[in-house]
């Protein structure tokens, strides 16, 4: 029987992987943002649309698949329900930065980090949370051990 490892460290580790995803998410989203305002010439406002949807369909894949190591086959509902949290954060992402860049002498990628890290930690991860089976909703012991010792029935009924 392997170590248990408590559950808030293992929250721990949910969310320093999550942050693992949304680094990469946040990359993808500066790398696109740049280019097209310094190597296109569009406006941050119009760029930020698209450099944010190709970091929510790399938020949900991560963090499926690596943050919440959940490989349940119910891509629909999770997407579905994915979206909804991702159109809430989208929203508050474009406000949040449009709001900030009009008020706000600092450089637009700074002020990209600071919102996407806010909408992240107060509205994105709690709800994702809700959406996805954690590594952690493991089966306790004593049932793996009951599951692994009873034979198959293949239907036969004792006498």
């Amino acid at each position: 029987m392997g170590l248990q490892v408590p559950p808030l460290l293992k929250r721990a580790q949910t969310l320093l992987r999550s942050l693992l995803v949304g680094a990469g998410a946040t990359l993808l989203d500066l790398a696109i943002l740049a280019v097209l305002v310094t190597g296109v010439g569009i406006a941050p406002k119009v760029a930020s649309l698209p450099a944010l949807s190709v970091g929510i369909l790399w938020q949900f894949i991560g963090n499926k698949w690596f943050a919440f190591g959940d490989r349940s086959n119910r891509w629909a509902k999770q997407g579905a329900l994915f979206l909804v949290v991702e159109a809430l954060g989208f929203v508050a992402n474009l406000l949040l930065f449009n709001f900030a860049i009009t008020h706000l002498a600092w450089p637009y990628l700074l002020v990209r980090v600071m919102v996407t890290s806010l909408v992240y930690f107060a509205l994105c991860y709690p709800l994702w949370t809700l959406i996805f089976r954690a590594r952690h909703h493991a089966v306790p012991p004593a049932c793996n051990g009951a599951r692994a010792n009873r034979r198959p029935s293949y239907g036969h009924v004792p006498r």
